[in-house]
């Protein structure tokens, strides 16, 4: 059963600026080993809580939404469209604790040394649904990884190492008020 609300992201005190973005972003990679990080149970229910509201939020919506019994995506969405029928697409969900504070989006490239999350080898789901507080950007994967291409000279294709450093981890930091603007992409409220 899922959570009508995700749990409160843990404080960060002052010194966190000081705080390297491999240590800031360790919650987004995927533990292999449990017992490694003893907060990975809290971000671990913390994500799937997430991914219960983005299914609310689809069925509020109109549409069907359910995770997979395998783990290849986080979603799959079927979308009524008029004259056509359902159109069934995919979803990965991410809740980003971290960008309230840093005013970024961590977008996973890379885990344990293979692409991920927006690249383009990765498992490219088509829909990207990435929480941030009481908000949620909502976009197509193939939007987000021509935003990060169309910046690559001020902040895009800057890869930075997130999570545990052996696993390999990597990622791009979307500044929210670009990603405020980026056309053909919503911010929901949930």
């Amino acid at each position: 059963m899922y959570k009508a609300n995700a749990p409160s992201p843990p404080s960060v005190n002052a010194q966190s600026t000081a705080i390297s973005m491999s240590e800031m972003y360790k919650h987004q990679t995927q533990r292999r080993d449990p017992n490694r990080n003893p907060d990975w149970k809290y971000k671990l229910a913390a994500g799937e809580a997430f991914e219960g509201r983005v299914i609310n939020w689809l069925k509020k919506e109109g549409h069907e939404a359910f995770k997979p019994i395998d783990n290849t995506y986080d979603l799959h969405i079927n979308i009524r469209v008029p004259l056509y029928g359902a159109l069934h697409l995919t979803g990965e969900c991410k809740w980003d604790i971290m960008a309230e504070q840093t005013r970024n989006l961590a977008v996973q490239t890379f885990d344990n040394g293979k692409p991920s999350g927006i690249h383009p080898d990765g498992p490219n789901p088509e829909l990207w649904f990435h929480g941030v507080g009481k908000e949620m950007w909502v976009a197509r994967t193939r939007l987000i990884q021509n935003l990060v291409e169309m910046h690559r000279t001020s902040w895009g294709g800057q890869t930075v190492p997130m999570g545990n450093k052996s696993e390999g981890a990597q990622g791009v930091l979307i500044p929210i008020s670009v990603a405020k603007k980026a056309v053909g992409t919503d911010w929901v409220t949930l």
